[in-house]
């Protein structure tokens, strides 16, 4: 059953369910509707504290409804008809084919009929174009041939002033331009054009731009600048005559709907290619794309419901908690209807119906205010964070609505009632005369019961997580196991010592620094919210069990003053009302927590920038490359011509080269093959770059000597790739980097280790790594090799060109750049600033983590909700008690001063508990997977403005209850009967 569908039934049961109760019992119902009308402001407050939880599920659902939407919206802007792809690949790269290749597909597709619209070839090439007239250009246009007589199934082009046309309308040295490529050229129709295709041995060609077409359908293709020729204008323009390197296939239906028919068009494809045996695969590229955008939808819902399970929790201690001081409001009330004939049954309905009234109206609110929540997520994740040319559309699915709505109610009406039941559970006598329910050793027994079913709980769960090895059992069981022991301690009279041992064992169990997770298998986010719920109750146990005799034994050695029995007044009603006391304060450490790890996150990533791009750079600070295959002829001498040595730091030495081969990666005794990229690094970048590594052999055999030589430096490691050719480096993502989902798709080697390398024609080197760098690369990952060992088994057009500069100081590295791609434009030069590359990526992730600790905030609303309906029930509550203070001596400002501080407690206790767990966690983390590759630092001003603006609101959300309770008359207090 979907989850929609599901979901209806949901709401249609439980009408049907309160429709019965209250046909059936109509008294219980009023006697709940009249205690909804009693207190309205109180109703209100409930509702707001409630409707969080609902809030942040559907605002998770939403923002997932929005992120699926856009994302498929790109894949259909991207692809338009195209739905599977022909073609001859390595690494990425297209190879060319003969087109009566396509011929022969074409053939058996409609032999097998199948269910196809359009099948058409194409030649797409990527090269540098200038604009002769308006002096711009770009050094990756892509430039597609295509034969308008195939293009049925991919519609015409379209000019910007709306008229229909193809590449058979060109003159034979005429083009057309999307607007992106306009936009990149500055260029008009009737321009001339420049092509440079190739780099070692270069072909010019020369166009003239016959009109501009708009970025749609075809002429979106993945979102790329293009030039369009007829196919056979470009077979004879770049030497490729007779040949092809894409076929595209478009499924019969539209854009959305042909990919139904994709498994039936790949097996054909398949069946096709095999048959006649073809150098060619098939790709379902909107197949894939579209399950890739599902993907991104959920990940995005999984992580706002991570982030926001704190605040869903938090939501079910405030129900709880709601509930509970209700009862007890109600106690005497409860025990006069117990008197006088009601049953257990009867006071869990009443709850029930009252609790069914505040879940579906928060629900329904919180569902509302989710669906607002996800816009403005949305509308900053459109300012905040990069999305390329993804365009940002708010979207969301009704069904989301309605599932958050259920979830919502469920969550609550679930809680309420396990409330319920608790509250049912009266001593009639007591509960009239409002006296507290004494221990007895049934009670006791019960306990230890209780304890010991935990306990078992707790040790079947660390059983099985030993057994399997898995973090889900790992994680919790022991701490369960414990905190059954404690419940079973307390049973005996230990409540105090019991706890606390249990609290501060599964404090240690979480925080000492080995890791529980299975990284292979676990599920990263429920382990993480599991860590979070542990440590923040055990933080929660410790402060609830302790805090009060610690108080004491303060106020005992304080001075005698006024303000002395304010504060002895304020610790002994929160802590008399421990559950009360605990469940508030885990409103707040809860959310604090959060928002406190991701602040930690945010300050370990900022501290860690300088060594970062230190590591990544290698003293590097701009990667130049060739976005074409072949080498620059005399690139060290034109540079020399046009640049001066002064630009460099350590002069032209400062100045290193690569050749650089995609290459496939087999590790030897294996049968996996790899993507990678061999880098033949040149003598200048094996003595100046400053990669240090993580290990390497102790010695080596140097080839021209023979001797075998120690290696102890890191210049040493590099050197031995210049004297020996059989040894490689390779960067940390192939020795299993620090992470906490390691990527099992990568090479995994260790120093000493031999791998292959070869290419499409089966041209190979074998190689034995000598070293492994110490940290997994950005720019250069890959497999490093002396410059010889490319250059001599690969040809030139299988590789291309990439070249290092390290500046000196001083030096405009942007007019560097500028420069640099101007000179050597014709060869599709494009740099990186290394510096300012991981910048931008560093504060994108920035954002993101605001964007975040934003989010989590609202989650501040449960335990100010919290704090305001218990400041609200302390003052009735303790009306009499506050008249007798009145009456002994205590003066307005002193009975202010007495709730402010009980606020103050709960709040300090809440967000100390959470700040310093979140501080601690976030360290231990670090020490067991980033101890290496970042720099631990707490970031104390963000972490003071996150308490500054916690505690202010705190205080505010209770401060007009506290004063109502100063102000009131010491005989009114003394007379009132609630």
């Amino acid at each position: 059953m979907a989850l929609p569908e599901a979901s209806a039934w949901a709401i249609l049961i439980g009408v049907v369910l309160v429709a019965a109760v209250v046909g059936f019992r109509p008294l219980l119902a009023r006697l709940a509707a009249r205690n909804i009308g009693r207190r309205k402001s109180r109703v209100l407050i409930v509702v707001a504290g409630l409707l969080v939880g609902t809030a942040i599920i559907s605002s998770s659902l939403v923002v997932g409804d929005t992120l699926s939407y856009i994302f498929l919206e790109d894949v259909y802007a991207r692809l338009d008809a195209i739905d599977e792809l022909v073609s001859n690949t390595f690494n990425g790269q297209l190879i060319s084919f003969s087109e009566t290749n396509f011929t022969q597909i074409r053939a058996d597709l409609g032999t097998a009929g199948s269910p196809i619209d359009g099948i058409a070839p194409a030649l797409l090439k990527i090269m540098p174009v200038r604009n002769v007239a308006g002096n711009k250009g770009n050094q990756q246009i892509s430039v597609m041939g295509l034969n308008a007589t195939l293009e049925s199934g991919f519609g015409s082009l379209t000019t910007v002033d709306g008229r229909t046309v193809d590449t058979n309308d060109l003159a034979p040295t005429e083009v057309y331009a999307n607007e992106r490529a306009v936009a990149d050229l500055n260029a008009t129709a009737g321009q001339d054009l420049t092509l440079f295709y190739g780099t070692t041995n270069q072909t010019i060609v020369h166009a003239t731009l016959a009109g501009v077409v708009r970025d749609a359908g075809k002429a979106g293709y993945e979102g790329r600048a293009i030039l369009f020729m007829d196919l056979s204008r470009a077979q004879a323009a770049f030497n490729e005559s007779g040949a092809i390197n894409l076929i595209r296939v478009s499924n019969v239906g539209g854009v959305a709907d042909g990919v139904a028919y994709s498994d039936r068009v790949t097996h054909d494809l398949r069946l096709s290619i095999t048959t006649r045996n073809l150098a060619l695969l098939v790709q379902t590229v909107k197949a894939d794309d579209i399950a890739s955008a599902l993907q991104v939808g959920r990940d995005a819902t999984d992580l706002f419901l991570v982030m926001g399970a704190f605040g869903i929790l938090a939501g079910v201690l405030l129900i709880v908690n709601i509930f509970v001081m209700l009862a007890e409001e109600r106690k005497p009330e409860l025990g006069v209807a117990r008197a006088v004939g009601f049953l257990r049954s009867d006071l869990l309905t009443t709850f029930a119906l009252e609790g069914t009234f505040y879940a579906v109206v928060a629900a329904a609110l919180g569902a509302l205010a989710g669906l607002g929540l996800g816009y403005i997520m949305v509308y900053f994740f459109d300012k905040l964070v990069p999305h390329g040319d993804v365009v940002v559309t708010f979207h969301f699915d009704v069904s989301s609505i309605i599932t958050a709505f259920v979830a919502g109610t469920a969550l609550t009406w679930i809680t309420i009632l396990l409330a319920s039941w608790r509250v049912s559970r009266l001593n009639i006598v007591r509960a009239i005369r409002d006296l507290p329910e004494p221990g007895t050793p049934e009670r006791s027994r019960d306990i230890l019961v209780a304890g010991l079913l935990v306990a078992a709980g707790g040790l079947a769960l660390t059983a099985w997580g030993f057994a399997t090895d898995t973090g889900m059992g790992k994680i919790p069981g022991p701490p369960v196991l414990s905190l059954g022991l404690g419940i079973a301690g307390a049973s005996r009279g230990w409540a105090r010592s019991a706890m606390t041992v249990a609290a501060a064992f599964n404090l240690a169990w979480i925080l000492l620094p080995f890791t529980l997770l299975n990284q292979a298998t676990d599920n990263v986010s429920i382990a993480f919210v599991l860590v979070g719920v542990i440590l923040v109750g055990s933080g929660i146990l410790i402060a609830v069990f302790n805090v009060s005799e610690a108080l004491r034994a303060v106020l005992r050695r304080a001075n005698r003053g006024a303000g002395r029995p304010v504060l002895k007044t304020a610790i002994s009603y929160p802590m008399d009302k421990r559950f009360r006391t605990g469940m508030t304060v885990a409103m707040f450490a809860l959310i604090l927590f959060m928002v406190t790890l991701i602040s930690m996150l945010q300050g370990l990533q900022a501290a860690s920038l300088d060594s970062f791009v230190r590591q990544q750079s290698g003293g590097y600070d701009v990667i130049a490359y060739t976005t074409a295959y072949g080498e620059i002829p005399n690139f060290r001498q034109r540079l020399q011509e046009n640049f001066s040595e002064s630009l460099f730091a350590g002069g032209w030495n400062g100045t290193s080269s690569a050749s650089v081969m995609p290459a496939k990666i087999q590790a030897v005794g294996g049968n996996r093959t790899y993507d990678y990229t061999l880098w033949g690094v040149d003598n200048f970048l094996i003595q100046s770059n400053q990669y240090d590594f993580t290990s390497f052999l102790p010695s080596y055999i140097n080839a021209s000597s023979g001797a075998r030589e120690a290696l102890v430096t890191r210049e040493q490691v590099w050197l031995s790739l210049r004297y020996n050719h059989t040894l490689a480096i390779v960067d940390r993502t192939a020795a299993g980097p620090n992470q906490f989902v390691p990527d099992e798709s990568r090479l995994r080697v260790a120093p000493g280790d031999g791998i292959r390398a070869f290419d499409a024609a089966g041209r190979t080197v074998n190689l034995t790594i000598v070293g492994v760098l110490e940290q997994a690369l950005q720019f250069t990952s890959g497999v490093f090799v002396d410059q010889s060992v490319v250059r001599g088994v690969f040809p030139v057009e299988e590789r291309y060109t990439a070249y290092f500069f390290q500046m000196a100081p001083g030096v405009d590295v942007d007019a560097f750049r500028t420069d640099l791609e101007r000179t050597f434009f014709v060869y599709g030069l494009r740099t990186i600033d290394i510096r300012e590359q991981i910048g931008q990526a560093f504060g994108a992730s920035q954002e993101v983590l605001t964007l975040m600790q934003a989010y989590l905030g609202i989650g501040l609303l449960v335990g100010i909700a919290g704090l305001a309906v218990i400041t609200l029930r302390a003052v009735v509550e303790r009306r009499t008690q506050i008249g007798a203070l009145r009456a002994i001596g205590f003066t307005r400002g002193m009975v202010l001063a007495t709730f402010l501080v009980e606020i103050a407690l709960i709040a300090v206790l809440g967000i100390g508990i959470g700040v310093a767990l979140g501080i601690v966690l976030a360290y231990k983390i670090y020490i067991v997977y980033f101890a290496d590759i970042v720099v631990f630092s707490v970031p104390w001003p963000n972490l003071a403005l996150i308490v500054g603006v916690a505690s202010i609101a705190a205080v505010a959300s209770a401060a007009q209850p506290a004063i109502r309770a100063s102000r009131i008359p010491p005989a009114e207090a003394l007379r009132y009967i609630e």
